[in-house]
């Protein structure tokens, strides 16, 4: 497409880059045709994915599970009453303000880990079991800040062992009985 050159005087058009779109293309397969198909996922992270009830974190904190990936410890917990959750999975990011005593950098730390849990979503929601519903604290152990590349890839890490335990801990279900 050919643009009429600027003029003095003239309006000045800026058109959006592809990549500035909080969008991420593909081609995919659907099931019941068999045939490519284009594909829009939106990395977002909405309000209702937040965890923000105070009896869920009570909850969690008390009766999750936790592993570590410096500088970023996960603690999850299964939840049962899931019809009221509309989401696979429920989060929070947390830093602790005894080792970060200025909210900037408490906010910035946790602003890093909303964008690095955010650019895996989707990725952590395709491997997830079918029908499970889920509560997930995200917390800086860290005592300096570190850059978004390397929080990144220790929530990335982080997700992936919890993933791998959560495939270990699902009882296996037998297909046949056997005398």
């Amino acid at each position: 497409m050919n643009y009429p050159p600027a003029q003095a005087g003239g309006f000045f058009f800026a058109l959006p880059l592809p990549f500035a779109q909080p969008y991420h293309t593909g081609f995919s397969l659907t099931p019941k045709t068999g045939m490519l198909s284009l594909i829009m996922v939106r990395y977002t992270l909405s309000k209702p994915e937040r965890l923000s009830s105070l009896k869920a974190i009570e909850k969690l904190f008390k009766e999750g599970q936790s592993l570590a990936k410096y500088p970023v410890r996960l603690v999850w917990l299964e939840v049962t009453e899931a019809d009221k959750q509309e989401f696979p999975v429920q989060v929070m990011f947390s830093a602790s303000k005894k080792k970060f005593s200025r909210a900037v950098d408490r906010n910035r730390i946790k602003r890093l880990m909303r964008e690095g849990y955010r650019l895996h979503k989707p990725e952590l929601y395709a491997s997830l079991p079918a029908g499970k519903r889920y509560h997930l604290s995200l917390i800086y152990s860290g005592t300096e800040i570190l850059d978004q590349a390397a929080i990144q890839k220790s929530i990335i890490q982080a997700l992936e062992r919890w993933l791998k335990q959560l495939v270990k801990d699902q009882p296996l279900t037998q297909t046949g009985s056997n005398p």
